[in-house]
């Protein structure tokens, strides 16, 4: 008896584990709790300024019609999760970023892979 209850314990565990398995994996997928709590894709990239003390300002939005919320320094590393044309004349791409628990937009020209 205890041999078949050890058994169907086994088998039970070996036939769920798969379906966790696929729910689960390494990196920030769809179902990790990577961005703020909601999840997603991201890479990451690394501020590069001109000035090797200088600073890049983090909007609301892609563009610098949009207000500055902070900044981050040279060399800073963020994760990068969207990409769009700034709408502000569209000259440059923008990339918005997730630092400090919060996401905000940087010129991608000074984003180094």
């Amino acid at each position: 008896m205890l041999k078949t209850l050890m058994a169907s314990i086994i088998l039970v565990g070996a036939t769920a584990l798969p379906m966790q398995a696929q729910r689960q994996g390494p990196g920030c997928g769809p179902y990790d709790n990577c961005r703020g709590g909601r999840g997603g894709q991201g890479y990451y990239g690394q501020i590069c300024t001109n000035d090797r003390n200088g600073r890049l300002n983090v909007r609301n939005g892609p563009g610098v019609n949009y207000r500055r919320w902070t900044q981050v320094r040279n060399g800073q590393t963020v994760m990068i999760v969207n990409s769009a044309m700034g709408h502000d004349g569209g000259r440059y791409r923008w990339q918005q970023v997730y630092i400090n628990g919060r996401e905000g937009w940087v010129r991608a020209d000074y984003v180094c892979d």
